[in-house]
């Protein structure tokens, strides 16, 4: 199977763009605040900082999952095992958390929240009560991307550093900045596995709220500088174009 050099470039630019989409959705929160009742829950669907950061949040995990593919690519002739498995990973992720935000898209914003304000009250005991389950089966769902971003990350982490060792000794020059590729796979990992581990009982680490912004739009810039570097060594496997 080949990829070409518009494959690679078009991953890069997904890659950048996704820590756009990153600032996106740590940083839009800051304009609406929590919500202190089930009222003012129900009317921040018009909020246009919701709204806007509500459809980041779906195309979010696409433009991650491209890049994702085209790192997997990149590795998969000298770690075609963890490039899979860490692919699979996060195919999980970006399939489970594109679901939960259609999910909420068209539940709670295109349905109950329209019909809130003229529901009467038996009506907004249904809603109480749909709410009541959305908001278990977003946990769910969060539980399980969370599992799936952390073995993704590990694995394409393992995948990239095999294959910069492996290109290094073959050579003769080392591939300091698919090594840095590793090392902010498996920072998100470890970020990952902090904000993980209340969801399963564990008690909360402070600080993840900072490190994240600090870390993660950085990363998938570099990851997206790397596919563009890369995108030629693909074709001087393969002669494609």
């Amino acid at each position: 199977m080949q990829f070409s050099i518009k494959f690679y470039r078009g991953c890069a630019i997904a890659s950048v763009l996704s820590a756009f989409t990153t600032l996106g959705l740590i940083f839009l929160p800051r304009l609406y605040q929590p919500v202190p009742d089930l009222d003012a829950r129900m009317a921040l669907g018009t909020n246009p900082a919701y709204v806007l950061r509500s459809w980041i949040y779906l195309i979010h995990p696409f433009l991650v999952f491209s890049a994702a593919v085209a790192v997997a690519a990149r590795c998969r002739i000298r770690a075609g095992g963890a490039a899979s498995l860490g692919l699979a990973g996060f195919a999980l992720w970006a399939a489970t958390e594109a679901g939960q935000q259609a999910l909420t898209k068209v539940a709670l914003d295109r349905t109950w929240r329209a019909a809130w304000p003229t529901a009467d009250a038996a009506a907004r005991e249904l809603i109480r009560n749909q709410l009541a389950f959305y908001d278990v089966l977003w946990d769910a769902m969060f539980l399980l991307l969370l599992i799936a971003f952390l073995v993704g990350n590990v694995l394409l982490g393992v995948a990239v550093a095999h294959t910069a060792r492996d290109e290094a000794k073959a050579t003769a020059s080392p591939r300091l900045l698919a090594m840095w590729i590793a090392v902010a796979l498996w920072a998100a990992a470890a970020l990952t596995f902090l904000i993980l581990l209340p969801e399963l009982g564990g008690p909360t680490v402070p600080g993840t709220d900072w490190i994240y912004p600090l870390t993660q739009p950085a990363a998938r810039a570099l990851i997206g500088v790397w596919l563009w570097r890369e995108a030629t060594t693909e074709s001087k496997w393969t002669g494609s174009s």
